[in-house]
């Protein structure tokens, strides 16, 4: 019986390390990694932010995601998000920045990104993620 636990301790550590390929995406199951294609520039705001989930399908031989973006924060949140999309090299695909969106995420809320790759070259994406001010601005002479 003593063996049990750390059997299933290694059971369930093995499971969570897989990486199944979905739609052209590879994508880790164990949520902590799907952070890696989250790109939050500003410390502050990547503490406040994180990615539950990201579902794949093929659209006209397209890849279109959902991304799930979640709020750790208990405030309201004026953001704005690009999808970035890459080739099987990793190299970026020209022309392929969506323009951003504008995104209000409420205090611990969760919100569905969609985003359509460019062409049927893009096999993978990065999520880029900006704070919008909401101070007025003044333009001095």
């Amino acid at each position: 019986m003593k063996y049990i636990a750390p059997l299933l301790a290694v059971l369930m550590l093995s499971a969570c390390s897989s990486k199944p390929i979905t739609s052209g995406i590879s994508v880790e199951q164990n949520k902590s990694q799907f952070n890696e294609q989250l790109r939050v520039d500003n410390p502050a705001l990547s503490k406040k932010l994180t990615i539950t989930d990201i579902k794949t399908r093929q659209t006209n031989q397209l890849t279109d995601v959902v991304v799930t973006l979640s709020s750790q924060y208990k405030k309201s949140q004026y953001l704005q998000y690009q999808f970035n999309w890459f080739d099987k090299d990793g190299f970026v695909i020209k022309g392929n920045h969506s323009p951003w969106q504008a995104l209000t995420l409420f205090g611990f809320a969760k919100t569905q990104l969609p985003g359509l790759a460019p062409s049927s070259d893009a096999v993978t994406f990065s999520l880029a993620v900006r704070e919008v001010s909401t101070e007025s601005q003044e333009f001095k002479d």
